[in-house]
């Protein structure tokens, strides 16, 4: 949620800046007329408040005229906390304000490609297959079978393609257990926890509900490991506070009419690891440099073939100041996809969840977060059976994750 205080201060500068976002802006004149709204409720009710008390003390004033006071001052209030809760709703539906670094632009065309890896494996078979066809032969991946429990939008690993998610996940673990803290949170959580962190009430019709409970699976570990903190604050001197957790990840939206829905490109559910961070304000590009390096630690030791996308503020999430895609290339389908997102809030999240810190002069102000795909395991795990297959339709194991798996080839069963 964006700071009401700077619509009211600068609106032209909020105007234009979420502009850039592709976003309506004649929605914030709508804000800003309730904002004076609200203002102007305020100091009717301080003028109530200073009225009743001045009758108060007066012996004159009939005790029903005080009592009619009292009740013009509750009801005020009344008023002013529907306003409060409308403002809110509005406000909520508001993107955050890009990064005066993110490059201004809308559809990928705007997206700027920083830079693209030299040093990777390169796939052995001379026509490289697709993964569900290099997997299914492996006898792997069970398509049917999670089809037939689930429906689209599934999997089912099987054997050593199941060890090979696992690994991925024990591996991504493991590189980052010096410098973040290992949470494993719930993968059900309340609609306060998504609200919070930014996924509620605009992207509603993305998220899977258990409507008995008014319980929400988890779109990301992000939500509960930043929700976990609301109302925190941080004493003077304490962050970055760095966090990461494994989780299952839930997706109602897979994609547009079908397209790249085969296999595993886009999936309800996938097993991935988080990175957060929260920081003080100047202290986010460092952090930010940081994180994008290790989340890219991962795919640089699998060498698989990568670059890093500086995402356009038309194209970035509604949450996001400034964002970095990691894609690894699949040369079974012969295209980039996307396997991690960096970036940066700014106090976007922690407004709506009430993180503050305590700066040097002991006075409390919101954090910055940051979050990014330590791994994503889905489209990396069908990268590395793309890439790692050979001729005889086996696929090699990656060498840093030959520990986990326990041999160096998936061949067929």
């Amino acid at each position: 949620m964006i700071d009401s205080g700077l619509i009211l201060s600068d609106k032209g500068f909020v105007k234009r800046e979420l502009a850039k976002k592709g976003f309506d802006v004649e929605y914030i004149d709508a804000i800003e007329m309730l904002l004076l709204e609200i203002r102007l409720q305020k100091t009717r009710i301080n003028e109530l408040g200073r009225k009743r008390n001045e009758v108060g003390r007066d012996s004159s004033v009939s005790l029903e005229d005080k009592r009619k006071l009292r009740k013009m001052v509750s009801n005020a209030e009344k008023d002013l906390k529907a306003l409060e809760r409308y403002a809110q709703s509005l406000l909520f539906e508001v993107p955050n304000l890009p990064d005066p670094d993110a490059p201004v632009g809308s559809g990928e065309s705007g997206n700027v490609v920083m830079f693209e890896s030299s040093d990777h494996y390169v796939c052995e078979a001379p026509l490289p297959a697709p993964h569900w066809d290099v997997a299914g032969g492996l006898g792997i991946l069970d398509a049917e079978g999670a089809s037939k429990l689930s429906g689209a939008g599934f999997s089912l690993f099987v054997g050593k393609g199941a060890r090979l998610l696992r690994a991925l996940v024990n591996y991504g673990l493991s590189l980052h257990e010096e410098k973040y803290l290992e949470l494993l949170p719930p993968h059900l959580v309340s609609s306060e926890a998504l609200v919070q962190t930014g996924h509620l009430p605009k992207f509603r019709s993305e998220q899977y509900r258990c409507d008995k409970d008014d319980l929400w699976l988890i779109p990301t570990a992000e939500v509960p490991l930043t929700a976990v903190f609301s109302d925190t604050v941080f004493p003077a001197g304490s962050l970055p506070k760095r966090l990461m957790g494994y989780s299952l990840a839930f997706r109602r939206e897979v994609g547009a009419s079908g397209r790249d829905t085969r296999g595993l490109q886009r999936v309800h559910e996938f097993h991935k690891v988080e990175l957060l961070s929260f920081v003080e304000p100047s202290m986010v590009q460092v952090e930010l440099e940081g994180m994008l390096e290790d989340c890219l630690r991962v795919i640089r030791d699998l060498r698989l073939k990568y670059r890093v996308v500086d995402l356009c503020t038309g194209e970035m999430g509604d949450k996001y100041a400034r964002c970095f895609d990691i894609e690894v290339f699949s040369p079974g389908l012969g295209k980039w996809l996307e396997v991690s997102s960096v970036g940066h809030f700014s106090d976007f999240q922690s407004r709506r969840a009430g993180i503050r810190y305590v700066d040097g002069r002991g006075k409390r102000r919101f954090v910055y977060t940051l979050n990014g795909s330590g791994i994503a395991t889905a489209r990396v795990w069908l990268s590395i059976i793309e890439t790692y297959q050979r001729a005889d339709g086996s696929v090699r194991v990656p060498d840093v994750l030959v520990p986990f798996m326990g041999c160096e080839v998936i061949s067929a069963r």
